[in-house]
């Protein structure tokens, strides 16, 4: 794969955050779009329930990565994105490949997306 295609990872929830993890581990040094609907960088449920919201922990410490990995490890967040296909039609206009054959989805279905 050349490093002008892209992954598009549709959901920026746990899940979401380990497929990007899982592509910088395995060496893939292209972009990396992590898109999800929620404000806020990709978080675990059960420390933010168990432990955050009863005071037991810190903020930082519900989320799956912290703030400065995402930039650091060249993944691309783009949070508080209600339709997924505009932000793939984004990534598309910008001059990348989305293969979305490739396309690491733990939660749209393929349908969803744009073909690029």
């Amino acid at each position: 794969m050349s490093a002008s295609n892209a992954y598009v990872v549709a959901g920026a929830s746990l899940a979401g955050a380990k497929a990007a993890e899982t592509l910088r581990q395995e060496g893939f040094g292209g972009p990396v779009v992590l898109i999800g609907d929620e404000t806020e960088r990709p978080y675990e449920r059960p420390p933010l329930s168990k432990d955050y919201l009863l005071g037991k922990a810190e903020r930082e410490a519900i989320y799956v990565h912290p703030e400065s990995w995402y930039a650091d490890n060249g993944v691309e967040l783009r949070l508080g994105v209600w339709d997924v296909n505009d932000a793939i039609q984004a990534v598309v206009r910008s001059g990348r490949t989305v293969d979305t054959g490739r396309l690491a989805d733990p939660g749209v279905p393929l349908e969803q997306v744009a073909d690029g």
